[in-house]
């Protein structure tokens, strides 16, 4: 036989392709993108936002401590997290469908389950997910923590969210927990219902027109005083 046409027939493999074995998929593109910022109280949540803000100008944020935030006052009542949340929720899903991006989600997100519904809404939009916590070398030291939060949240607080958080989150993770049963503090990833600050009576006011609250436009935020 020919010496090229052996070495040609070297190259070649006899054995029998696999039946049945689909072929490998290449990896989806996204031109979208939500980013779930993660982190305690005082990690630096919210100067890792300002950093992407400056990367990316185009990008929207969210956080839930936005809706107890009143003329640059910060006034937060427990009894209104829920409305608080599905509030934030609510903005962040006309921002994906109106196609925004990237659309950033700025909260403490300590459980997996209080991402879930921005997970649903990137799979729904078509937006790849981000998981990003600061690296501050505080981001777990609960002392520093007490010190660099500009809220408030007490050291108790701060160490119950810690040891309640959950590391190494992917996006299957959320996709597929569930919600506790019984959710007593109802916190989505945000605040502990214990009330460590003192609502006035204007923001009590404010509580008893949550529906004409509820529609206030996705891009109200154009600040940043929030908790880091």
């Amino acid at each position: 036989m020919d010496e090229s046409l052996v070495v040609a027939l070297g190259g070649l493999s006899l054995q029998p392709r696999a039946q049945g074995r689909p072929p490998p998929r290449s990896r989806r593109r996204f031109s979208k993108s939500l980013y779930l910022l993660r982190g305690l109280p005082g990690s630096g949540k919210t100067t890792l936002a300002r950093q992407l803000k400056c990367e990316f100008p185009s990008a929207v944020i969210f956080s839930t401590d936005d809706y107890f935030t009143e003329d640059g006052t910060y006034l937060f009542d427990p009894d209104c997290l829920e409305d608080a949340h599905k509030w934030n929720q609510k903005r962040a899903r006309k921002a994906m469908k109106n196609g925004k991006s990237p659309v950033i989600i700025d909260n403490t997100n300590i459980h997996a389950w209080e991402m879930k519904p921005y997970v649903i809404m990137a799979l729904e939009n078509n937006y790849e997910v981000i998981f990003r916590e600061p690296d501050t070398r505080w981001k777990f030291n609960v002392h520093a923590l007490t010190r660099h939060n500009s809220h408030g949240v007490p050291r108790e607080t701060i160490q119950r969210m810690k040891e309640q958080y959950e590391h190494d989150v992917t996006f299957q993770i959320v996709l597929h927990c569930e919600e506790p049963a019984r959710h007593v503090n109802r916190s989505h990833g945000n605040r502990n219902t214990e009330n460590f600050s003192n609502p006035s009576s204007a923001f009590s006011n404010r509580r008893a027109h949550t529906h004409s609250t509820n529609e206030r436009s996705f891009n109200r935020r154009s600040d940043f005083h929030r908790v880091f």
